[in-house]
Parts: C-alpha cells; sequence; structure tokens
C-alpha cells in the first residue's frame, strides 16, 4: 500500500472521469452558471396565465423543463469537482453558487404546479387532445392531482422552494465536517506507516493483520466522534427541516411524504415499508447464524472492527487480485444475457468516454456513486481497489449508470429521471448477474468463497445494515415529530443498541465506536431512503434470477423497465420486469437467496 496519496492533479488522466464534457473549465462553468441566473427572469411572463391555453401552458412547461436541466448540468459539475477534492475552497465555492442557482430557480418556477391544479381536469384533458406535445405531460398531472391536497398556494409553494437551498444546508455542513476538516491518525504497524482517509479506510479494514483492521476502525470512528456533538446538530437540523416541511404541507408524517413524493410522486403504500422492516427482523436467526459460523472461521473470537457497518466484513478468503481493465471485462462479459443494446454501450462508457473516476487522491470523499442529468455521461465516482469489492462496486454504479442511461435517452425532460425506489434495483442487479457469472464458472474451491465473501459484503449491507438504518431512522423522526431531540450519546447508544440486536451475541462490541457509525452514512440526510437498498437488493435478485433462468423474453422486460423512467410510478415500473413489491415475496426471495448462500458458506468452511 503506497504511504502517500498523490494530489488530485497528478493522478493519471485515465484514472479520472472525463468532466471536460460538461464543461471544459471552472471559466466556462460561470459563463453556464450567470446564464442559468439571468435566465430566471424567462418563466416571470407566464405566471398568472397558465389557464389562458394548452399554449401558454406547454410552454411555461417547456420552458421550466430546459431551465431545470441547465440548472441540473451548473451542480453537477460543481457536485462532481467537490467529490474528488473536497479540500478545495474553489470547489465549496462553486457548490455553494449552483445550490443557490438552483434554490432560486426553484421559487421562480414555483407558482407553476398550484396554477395547473387550479385549472379545472376536464379542460386540461381538452388540451392534451388538442395538442399532442402537452399530452407527454400526461403522467405528470397524474401525478400532480395525487398531490392536490398537500400542495400549497403559489406564495407558499415559493417560500418553500426559496428556504429549500438553506433547509439543506444541514448536509453540506455535515459533508464539508466530514470530509474537508475530519483528519485521521494515522495506522502504525511493523515499522510501516499507512495514511487513513476516507479513500483508503476500506483497503486498511480488510488488512490480513488484525492489528492493522482494528487500529484503522479505532482511529476512523475516533475521528469522527471529535465531530459528534457538531454532526448530532446537523442530523437533527435535518430531520426538523424534513419534518417541518411534512407538517407545512400537511402530511401526517415525515414518513407519509417520504413514501408519496420521492423525487416525484412515488406513491409508495407504507405496507412496502412496514413489509421490510418485519421481514428483516423475522430473519435475524439467519444473520445470528451467518455471524456465529463467521466468528468459528475467525478462531473463535469476531470484532466490530471485523465487521464494520460502513464497510465490507473482513474476508474469510482473500480476494483475487482484479485490475480496473480486468473488472471492466469481468462486468461486460456477467451483463452478456441482455444483449448488445446493454453492453456495447456500457463498453463505450468504460474504454472510450471515461465515464468513471477511480483513482485515490487526498482530498477525495468516501463512497461511490452515480450522477449526470439528460444530455451527459453518467458520471460514476468510487475509490479503486484491486479486489472484488471495487469490482462489485463497479458493477452496482455500472447499473445505476445503465439505468439512467437508457432512461435519458428514451425519455423526455419531464420523466428522464427515475425514482429512488427503484434506483437500487438496476445496481444491485448488475451486482447478482455478475456474481452469478463468476459463481458458475468458480471451480476453485478458494475462489468461490472469495466471491461468496463478496457476496455476504453486498448482503451484509443491503439486508442488514440498511434495514437497521431504517428502524434508526424511523424512531428518530417520530422521536423528533413528538417534539423530543436527539444528542450524540442517545444516536450512539441507540444504533449501537440495535446493531447488538442483529449480532445475536455473537460479535464482541466496542459500543461507542460502533454506535458512532451513524456518521459514516450521508444517506440519512435524503429521508427514508435507507430503506429502499433492501427492497432493491430483493427486487434485483429476483430479476436476475427471472434472466438467467427465461432468457431474451425477461431480459426484454427489463430492458423495459430501464427505460420507463419516472413515466410510470415506481410499483407500475418494476411490474413492468416482473416484480410486485406490494408483495412480502420478493423480499422473503432475497432472504432466501441469503440463507442459500450461508449454507454453502457453512460447508465451505467447516
Amino acid at each position: 500500500m503506497v504511504n502517500t496519496l498523490p494530489r488530485r492533479s497528478e493522478l493519471p488522466r485515465e484514472q479520472t472521469w472525463n468532466i471536460e464534457a460538461l464543461f471544459a473549465s471552472s471559466e466556462e462553468w460561470q459563463r453556464a452558471l450567470e446564464a442559468v441566473l439571468a435566465s430566471v427572469s424567462e418563466l416571470e411572463p407566464f405566471k398568472g396565465r397558465l389557464g389562458e391555453s394548452a399554449q401558454v401552458l406547454l410552454q411555461a412547461l417547456q420552458t421550466r423543463d430546459r431551465l431545470q436541466l441547465e440548472a441540473g448540468k451548473v451542480l453537477m459539475y460543481a457536485s462532481l469537482n467537490h467529490s474528488t477534492d473536497g479540500s478545495d475552497p474553489l470547489y465549496t465555492t462553486m457548490l455553494t453558487q449552483a445550490r443557490a442557482a438552483v434554490a432560486r430557480l426553484g421559487a421562480a418556477a414555483a407558482y407553476i404546479e398550484p396554477e395547473i391544479l387550479g385549472i379545472p381536469v376536464q379542460r386540461l384533458e381538452q388540451w392534451m387532445q388538442a395538442e399532442p406535445q402537452l399530452a407527454i405531460y400526461r403522467h405528470y398531472f397524474e401525478g400532480l392531482q395525487t398531490r392536490k391536497p398537500f400542495v400549497r398556494s403559489g406564495e407558499v409553494e415559493a417560500v418553500l422552494a426559496e428556504v429549500s437551498d438553506p433547509l439543506a444546508g444541514h448536509s453540506a455542513t455535515a459533508s464539508a465536517a466530514t470530509n474537508a476538516d475530519m483528519t485521521f491518525r494515522p495506522v502504525e504497524h511493523a515499522g510501516q506507516t499507512f495514511p487513513l482517509a476516507h479513500a483508503t479506510v476500506g483497503e486498511l479494514l480488510i488488512h490480513p493483520e488484525p492489528a492493522v483492521r482494528r487500529a484503522a476502525w479505532e482511529a476512523y470512528a475516533d475521528g469522527h466522534l471529535a465531530f459528534k456533538n457538531t454532526l448530532a446538530s446537523t442530523l437533527q437540523g435535518s430531520i426538523k427541516a424534513y419534518a417541518f416541511q411534512a407538517r407545512t404541507r400537511g402530511y401526517k408524517s415525515s414518513l407519509e411524504m417520504a413514501l408519496s413524493v420521492s423525487r416525484t410522486v412515488d406513491n409508495i403504500p407504507r405496507a412496502v415499508f412496514d413489509n421490510l422492516l418485519a421481514i428483516f427482523q423475522a430473519n435475524l436467526p439467519t444473520w445470528h447464524h451467518f455471524w456465529r459460523l463467521r466468528r468459528k472461521a475467525m478462531g473463535g473470537r469476531l470484532h466490530t472492527y471485523d465487521v464494520p457497518i460502513y464497510d465490507s466484513p473482513v474476508p474469510i478468503a482473500q480476494s483475487p487480485k482484479v485490475t480496473f481493465s480486468e473488472a471492466c471485462e469481468i462486468i461486460c462479459r456477467g451483463m452478456e444475457p441482455l444483449g448488445k443494446e446493454y453492453v456495447e454501450p456500457m463498453r463505450r462508457g468504460l474504454f472510450e468516454e471515461r465515464w468513471v473516476d477511480w483513482g485515490q487522491n487526498q482530498g477525495k470523499r468516501a463512497g461511490a456513486y452515480s450522477s449526470g442529468v439528460k444530455g451527459t455521461f453518467p458520471y460514476i465516482f468510487m475509490s479503486w481497489s484491486d479486489d472484488l469489492y471495487s469490482l462489485s462496486t463497479l458493477a452496482h454504479e455500472l447499473g445505476h449508470s445503465m439505468h439512467s442511461y437508457f432512461t435519458r435517452n428514451t425519455q423526455p425532460i419531464i420523466y428522464a429521471r427515475y425514482s429512488l425506489f427503484i434506483a437500487e434495483v438496476a445496481s444491485n442487479f448488475n451486482q447478482a448477474m455478475v456474481r452469478s457469472m463468476l459463481l458458475r464458472e468458480a471451480k476453485d474451491p478458494a475462489y468461490r468463497l472469495a466471491v461468496l465473501e463478496e457476496a455476504f459484503s453486498n448482503f451484509h449491507r443491503y439486508l442488514f445494515v440498511m434495514p437497521t438504518l431504517a428502524r434508526f431512522e424511523l424512531e428518530l423522526y417520530e422521536r423528533i415529530e413528538r417534539g423530543g431531540a436527539i444528542t450524540a450519546p442517545f444516536l450512539i447508544e441507540r444504533l449501537a443498541e440495535l446493531f447488538s440486536e442483529g449480532y445475536g451475541g455473537e460479535v464482541e462490541i466496542d459500543k461507542e465506536r460502533l454506535g458512532a457509525g451513524w456518521m459514516n452514512f450521508s444517506h440519512l440526510y435524503s429521508p427514508f431512503y435507507v430503506y429502499q437498498y433492501a427492497t432493491g437488493i430483493a427486487a434485483a435478485n429476483a430479476l436476475a434470477r427471472d434472466v438467467l433462468e427465461h432468457g431474451e423474453s425477461a431480459a426484454r422486460r427489463y430492458l423495459d423497465f430501464l427505460k420507463a423512467g419516472d413515466s410510470v410510478y415506481p410499483l407500475e415500473a418494476l411490474k413492468i420486469a416482473g416484480i410486485d413489491m406490494t408483495s412480502p415475496e420478493p423480499l422473503e426471495r432475497g432472504f432466501g437467496v441469503l440463507r442459500s448462500m450461508v449454507d454453502e458458506f457453512e460447508a465451505l468452511v467447516s
């Protein structure tokens, strides 16, 4: 392992994404930002006039959509740069400016939806029949009607849009504290010094020497604990801000608003959320069995630093070395059942268009994600290590990016995104497909065990950590909605209790550092996002099995699902692919896959 990380400017070009395709320079970005701010006034002439005619309404919607897309590109460029070097004050400034511009545009467009809701439905139907371009917005209009009881007056909507930027500031503060200000003591072992950073902690946590793993886990937790009160305050502020919006709109709870509205209208029944928590808790014995097997395989002792909740458990079998280019080839091969329509654009993105930023550098934030808007590359952010875990992360983010690719190339701007509820289906589907191929080909027991270890890493995150966080998050929102408060000691105590329940007494716990894990999840600043990882992995594994068993017909249904975007509600999109998430069955199937892998793991390590 290298002892120092390079500066961003020192990374080889092939390890960075092609951000120049978005804006050639920060100067060009600045001009685009100024253009967005100047264009806000283009919405003013339509205010108060949307009920005049189909043409006026159409022009207003098209203007809004175009301006939001342009603002999205400005925000995206600033955000991508901030992710790769959060220590650069220029990128912090750019991100602040971009967020303010988006909020200003949102405020200027806030009158549109209340005015649309003031148009009689019969008149709107007549306009859509007379104007085909307006008819494109039919599903959008239908979604608005379901939200009608929760849409306030134009004046109130404008205020809510204006305050969206300051209300979102809690997340920005947490990000700055975590990614720019937080430092970690280096790991010392056997005369070697290992620098500890967000980009390197994952590699140290799977180090073969337990002393290195423990030192890295403790130093990383202690770095976060130094900010525990600040981050508890920012998290509480974020929850209060969302609860305020839910209350202002008339929802019974924050959860009700989150299930109803994500980026668009979701209409997720409460039963989907409740099913997950109930089925997860009913299947905790499967996890207890897994931890017991793992403890025995590791010589009779299993520590919290061996199973970090924000990263992969230390593997029983070491991963074979896999370079970035080798991983790209493996993933392309694993996705071949979907055909050339899927694999060829993915291959271009990996080998020609540089979608992926995978090098490690100073100031680069932790984690991985896919990002983009219509007309841009579906960029992928990650930090690469030469192992199956990075391969799996890349497959996961490519699932997001290919979902975005098909949606954006199929749908008009208004539907060129998709609900967070279905986002994690496409990502986990790729992992399931690639993993199935590797297991089919694996003859050597050690290699097979290494593939299973990667699978457990995936299931640990999505069917253990995320449902536990969903339980934790629900308690936090309900506590705030009752007028209570959340403090760092409470957060640490309660999270440690929930994970202790999941470990079933098989893991030796450092309570304070385990309980500090809530600071490792920026997901908590996206209200009720984490539960969707669990529903996503369950649906994904069911769909992957369908494609592998039924071939082209199932593959075609899956591609149709990827192309649907926001043109249908998320549960309807999944039904296109053949999954009904209102039923507990996909979740039960997901835990069934986990149980079968635990059984094979037991056979291999016994």
